[in-house]
């Protein structure tokens, strides 16, 4: 039903002097932001770029790794172009005419840009010595990313039932539920939705990051990637985000960057992803530690207009607000 998601980790490899298979477009995915970082250019002003990757891309924003060469001196660097926090977890490997000054593994908290797909603080990874400048290098990198910044805690607050007024749904698996509510879904909630139904703010906030472009379910493997899974990420207040996650093809009805309030309608539920039947799943995170699992909170749900609950699996709840 829900998922244990994880990115999958991305291999590069470089040869100085040869064009990288992994070269996007002059321009981020989705166009727009604003334009490279000044104090960045300036940094690097003389070196020349090796290599250039752009990954982990949503609408909203992406990951771009970049590898800068001045003499010997070998630079990893990535920028963030999404308004919200990315952990990343990396690890450069196979290294061929190259040997590390620095760290070659971590994980680093990347900070926002100030809007969608704007340029983002650029951070340094690694730094790495070519050993003869006459031959060529060769690395690979390897990352895993997450939404979310890990030291991030929620204040409380009471969170409104995630579909409109006058619906009345079961929650198929709550907290620690048992088919996939471990880890980094510990405090997840899957509620027995059908495809269609109109999913809501629980919490005002601003989206950061969609999907609405992935087709199909399942409980095999391929269907743990990120991408196969239609989504909304609202950033809160306190810098929590609230996942809704299983959205139906092309049922996403917000943009990045959009305000929302409680109660708004996000999209529509569907059955995409790692998923065994219809639902929706809304849980309230932020990335882990370690930049590979998620840390799921545990929140509770307006259930009356006197009373709040945690969710609890086979309890049906009426939306009243």
């Amino acid at each position: 039903m829900n998922d244990v998601r994880m990115w999958l980790a991305v291999a590069v490899a470089v040869l100085a002097g040869c064009p990288s298979a992994f070269e996007p477009a002059a321009t981020p995915r989705g166009g727009g932001g604003d334009g490279p970082d000044p104090a960045a250019d300036r940094r690097r002003a003389g070196s020349t770029l090796d290599d250039r990757m752009v990954e982990f891309g949503f609408d909203g924003g992406q990951l771009e790794f970049e590898l800068y060469r001045d003499g010997s001196r070998i630079e990893q660097v990535v920028r963030n172009r999404y308004a919200v926090a990315v952990t990343v977890h990396w690890t450069l490997t196979a290294l061929d005419n190259l040997e590390p000054t620095a760290a070659v593994e971590g994980t680093v908290v990347l900070p926002p840009a100030r809007e969608p797909l704007g340029a983002g603080e650029p951070v340094l990874l690694a730094e790495l010595s070519r050993i003869d400048p006459a031959e060529r290098y060769r690395r690979e990198l390897y990352f895993q990313a997450r939404f979310g910044d890990p030291r991030v805690r929620p204040r409380r607050y009471v969170y409104a039932l995630p579909y409109q007024h006058g619906l009345t749904f079961e929650v198929l698996q709550g907290f620690h539920g048992a088919f996939s509510h471990r880890g980094s879904n510990e405090f997840a909630v899957d509620f027995n939705c059908p495809v269609a139904t109109p999913v809501v703010a629980a919490r005002p906030g601003v989206v950061v990051a969609v999907n609405a472009r992935a087709q199909g379910s399942g409980t095999s493997s391929e269907f743990l990637d990120d991408r196969r899974a239609n989504f909304v990420i609202v950033r809160h207040s306190d810098g929590t985000l609230g996942e809704y996650m299983h959205l139906a093809p092309s049922g996403v009805e917000v943009a990045p960057g959009q305000s929302v309030t409680r109660g708004q309608e996000l999209g529509l539920s569907g059955n995409t992803g790692f998923s065994s039947t219809p639902h929706l799943h809304f849980q309230v995170m932020t990335a882990a530690d370690d930049g590979i699992a998620k840390r799921s909170f545990p929140f509770e749900l307006a259930v009356t207009p006197q009373r709040s609950s945690p969710p609890i699996q086979g309890q049906r709840y009426a939306a009243w607000e």
